[in-house]
């Protein structure tokens, strides 16, 4: 096997930078890793926040350059390093790339999401966008075998959701709202339908009526907030005025507001998207109707048994997400589709030399 491979890696501190290079072979797993052939990366809006470096980046990861991103990505198991009992040559995996520490108080109560000590791959150290990357066997999850491996990608962001709805404990909740229909609002509507919430209805804006419509060929109910009233069209829709549950999964002032106004009295807020910049809110709204707002960070270990029974299950849905298979030196191309608003989900195929801008099938 050759010395070298080929990586996109963020080459300097400043906007863009990403630069196909060269970097040594991933190394042989050592006890308890695995190595594996990145197949698919998904690129997200974390990955466009390094590509732009925010000052929230610069300040939460300051990595060492070059910095290989990628943290959403699947592949096949290379080679099974000792210790290493769930996994085998040739499984086809999607990768957790969030590497707790194991012994801080909140790894202890299992709650890794929330680890003191935990870089992330693609983050804080080199992620997927390369062609090979030896990881830590528990962080290695087997797909069902119906899954294509160009969607294993997609089960990290899919995890997200899944926590979400583990932090809001559904009993008796039957309406949910999702403010957001991005790719985790998209996916945040499919993990809602699988848990049997009985109305889903997702919001969203002008800009976004492409992805609305792809919602509705989901089956799911949506609203444009821009040409009727949002609370009108949820009573419409779900026949009370208020949601039991907001899912908030644009990340911004507005939308954060708007979620905490849909909320029934006594409901649940789960605060999924991440904001850029300080968010006011209105606490007596919150108070006199004790509404809970909940915070969801990434996932637990244990998260990602529940996704893997998931996405063998959801198969068509996925498909129509992913709008972009693109090769490694194709990743500007994939940036400026996202950044332009050109696409829903685009994946990077690091071992494919071309793809040729094949579209998600």
């Amino acid at each position: 096997m050759d010395n070298v491979m080929k990586a996109v890696a963020k080459v300097r501190s400043e906007y863009g930078s990403f630069e196909v290079i060269e970097v040594p072979m991933a190394k042989s797993p050592g006890d308890h890793e695995v190595k594996i052939r990145v197949e698919t990366v998904g690129i997200c809006g974390t990955d466009l926040s390094i590509y732009k470096w925010t000052e929230t980046v610069a300040r939460e990861y300051h990595p060492v350059f070059p910095l290989i991103p990628g943290h959403e990505f699947a592949g096949i198991v290379e080679e099974v390093g000792a210790g290493v009992s769930h996994l085998k040559v040739g499984d086809k995996v999607a990768i957790n790339p969030h590497i707790s520490c194991g012994i801080c108080p909140y790894c202890i109560q299992n709650r890794e999401s929330i680890c003191e000590n935990r870089p992330i791959l693609g983050c804080h150290a080199d992620g997927g966008l390369t062609q090979y990357l030896t990881v830590r066997a528990k962080n290695v999850f087997v797909l069902p075998a119906n899954v294509p491996i160009y969607l294993g990608s997609l089960a990290e962001p899919l995890s997200v959701t899944v926590h979400a709805l583990e932090r809001v404990q559904q009993k008796s909740d039957k309406a949910a709202a999702i403010v957001g229909v991005g790719t985790v609002g998209l996916l945040q509507y499919i993990a809602c339908k699988a848990a049997g919430y009985e109305d889903i209805v997702l919001f969203g804006l002008d800009s976004d009526q492409e992805r609305m419509e792809l919602a509705k060929r989901m089956g799911a109910k949506t609203v444009n907030i821009e040409k009727e009233d949002p609370y009108i069209a949820f009573e419409r829709l779900t026949g009370q005025p208020k949601a039991d549950v907001v899912f908030e999964v644009a990340g911004t002032n507005d939308s954060i507001t708007f979620a905490i106004d849909l909320v029934k009295t006594a409901g649940k807020v789960a605060m999924v998207g991440i904001a850029a910049s300080y968010t006011p809110i209105d606490t007596t709204k919150v108070v006199f109707a004790e509404k809970e707002l909940i915070g969801v960070r990434a996932y637990n270990l244990s998260t990602w048994p529940k996704t893997m029974e998931i996405i063998g299950k959801i198969v068509p849905q996925l498909e129509l997400l992913v709008t972009h298979r693109l090769s490694l030196a194709e990743t500007n191309k994939a940036v400026e589709l996202l950044l332009k608003r050109q696409c829903l989900k685009v994946v990077i195929e690091p071992n494919a030399e071309s793809l040729a801008g094949r579209e998600g099938r």
